[in-house]
This record gives structure tokens, sequence and C-alpha cells, in this order.
């Protein structure tokens, strides 16, 4: 699926198989949480239209070299969740990564910028 859409950024959003399986590959400890984040995952699109845009981080050196940059969407759905996006290099699409919890968006907070 593709699609164009605008929530302080614009993005060119590409979703793959491929892209999904990466999102319920990553879980936490807790399996609530992980339960939530791959019914969330079915509506990726629908997230980022009312989500809150958090910002943006670097890349860590060494790591993820396709990738830009990430950038963070939030919502409250019975419970806080983050979506992280990375932006691909050499074409400029936006591809969803991450379904994160409170805990780990704390974690990378720090290198956030707006």
């Amino acid at each position: 699926m593709r699609f164009v859409i605008t929530n302080v950024i614009t993005m060119d959003v590409e979703i793959t198989k491929s892209d999904l399986k990466t999102i319920v590959s990553k879980n936490t400890q807790d399996n609530r949480f992980n339960a939530f984040k791959n019914k969330v995952a079915q509506d990726i699109r629908g997230f980022l239209e009312k989500s809150v845009y958090e910002g943006w981080r670097e890349v860590i050196p060494g790591k993820h070299p396709e990738t830009a940059y990430f950038a963070y969407f939030s919502r409250e759905l019975g419970g806080k969740a983050y979506l992280c996006v990375r932006k691909i290099k050499n074409t400029g699409l936006f591809k969803p990564y991450a379904i994160i919890d409170q805990k780990t968006f704390d974690a990378e907070i720090q290198n956030l910028q707006k």
C-alpha cells in the first residue's frame, strides 16, 4: 500500500508485508502491549492521520545505512503508542519501522529533534 500524508511533515508512505512483519516481530516484555501493537499495525494510515508528530532523530552511526532519519508519531489509544517511521535515503519513501511503548520512547527521546 502506498499513500501521501501530511502531519507536520509530508510523507510518501509505503507499507509492505515485510514492513508489517518487522513491526510485529519487535516485541516488548509486555504481552498486552504486543497484542495492542499488532492490532494497531493493521491501520498504519489511520494511526498517522490522527497522531501527534513528536519529532525526528538521526540514525545511530553504523546502523540502518539505508535510512536518512527516523520520525516519531504518537497516539493515545487506551495507552500511549508511538509509531517510528524511517525515511529511506535512495527513494525518499517513508516506511513504518516499529510501534513502541512509552518506556522505549523515553529511552530514545534524548536524541529527538522537532
